[in-house]
């Protein structure tokens, strides 16, 4: 049997919950002992009496919850109210981002712990199951709240996306053309914006154009890129390289060129941004202006939809913790290639060397 803890999240903003009750029921049913603090699912509508019917126990306080558990399913990364109560002993299992958090890499060490990250577990296709679902979320949250923030009101340039008879349609620049960059175009081109998409891989571009025939798709190359942004209304970071920094890819020479009032949405804040010095924003302070033009960059935006977000995140990762719970993490190829930190060290090869430790 494993006791395993779903801690409340610290973080700002954030209203996600690792588990659902329907998912904490089989693992339950499975033997286990599932422990959840009071009112962490409350964000995402889930009370703590719905996840007392399914079989888990209700603990009052964070230090009641680490300390009675071996297996930790988290959302976000461990802050400082976290750290306190994590033991040698724990399994930490949550979105951990580390490539671009060289001081959490060294307080999980310090620990001892063993930290295994939800968007560095793989599939047999190369595919990153636990990060897909988020990915999605942000891609499609990244051009609603980008929407938002181009109209007069919240200071942008006073563009509807899809424009209107009489008027020019607005234009999205999406850089990355993976999950998350296919669900920004995806909404984009919902809203009837002009959309243009960026990335390295022709077979991408292909695949996506196929999909839809009216996205406009461009290989990622700095003058095309430049060209391109010089014009747009909207321009959405979702470029991503597994296990590493996202490389910058929006200058600050480009972004000097855009139009005044433009929106710039970073998704690719959490693993230190593709957008040249942009920094982190929160849900309470959204955005900020620098050269004319607004910078956003949550590193938690799926947070803004706790319930949907949930859900999905839940039906995802359930599987694996039920992998971990049952004792296989040393018998699972991509679980074990998937381990962060343990006993003390960063095993992980990428890592390691994107850290250069």
């Amino acid at each position: 049997m494993m006791k395993i803890g779903i801690p409340k999240e610290t973080m700002q903003g954030e209203g996600r919950v690792a588990l659902i009750p329907v998912d904490c029921k089989m693992l339950v049913a499975a033997g286990h002992a599932v422990y959840i603090e009071q009112d962490a699912g409350l964000s995402s509508g889930y009370t703590d009496a719905d996840y007392m019917a399914a079989g888990v126990e209700l603990l009052d306080s964070a230090e009641a919850l680490y300390a009675a558990t071996q297996l930790v399913v988290k959302v976000k990364q461990p802050l400082a109210n976290d750290l306190k109560y994590l033991r040698k002993d724990h399994l930490l299992f949550s979105y951990l981002h580390l490539a671009a958090d060289k001081l959490l890499v060294e307080q999980l060490c310090k620990l001892g712990l063993t930290a295994i990250p939800f968007e560095a577990v793989s599939n047999d296709k190369a595919e990153h199951p636990l990060l897909a679902p988020m990915s999605a979320v942000a891609g499609r949250l990244s051009v609603i709240r980008g929407a938002r923030l181009l109209f007069g009101t919240s200071g942008g340039r006073g563009v509807l996306l899809g424009g209107v008879d009489g008027a020019e349609r607005g234009r999205v620049v999406v850089l990355g053309a993976g999950v998350a960059g296919s669900h920004a175009v995806a909404t984009a081109l919902g809203l009837d914006a002009e959309v243009h998409v960026f990335d390295l891989v022709e077979q991408r571009l292909a695949q996506i154009k196929n999909k839809y025939p009216t996205l406009i798709t461009h290989l990622s190359e700095p003058e095309a890129i430049a060209r391109v942004c010089r014009q747009a209304d909207l321009v959405v970071g979702a470029v991503m390289v597994a296990g590493r920094r996202a490389p910058v890819v929006l200058t600050h020479d480009m972004i000097s060129d855009m139009p005044q009032g433009s929106v710039i949405v970073d998704i690719a804040i959490d693993q230190g941004g593709c957008v040249d010095n942009i920094r982190v924003t929160h849900a309470e302070e959204l955005a900020y202006v620098e050269q004319g033009v607004i910078h956003s960059a949550v590193p938690n935006m799926p947070g803004a939809v706790p319930r949907t977000a949930s859900q999905s995140l839940s039906a995802a990762v359930a599987p694996y913790v039920q992998r971990l719970a049952a004792g296989k993490l040393s018998s699972n190829t991509y679980l074990q290639k998937a381990v962060a930190v343990s006993d003390g060290r960063v095993v992980d090869p990428v890592l390691h060397q994107e850290l250069d430790l």
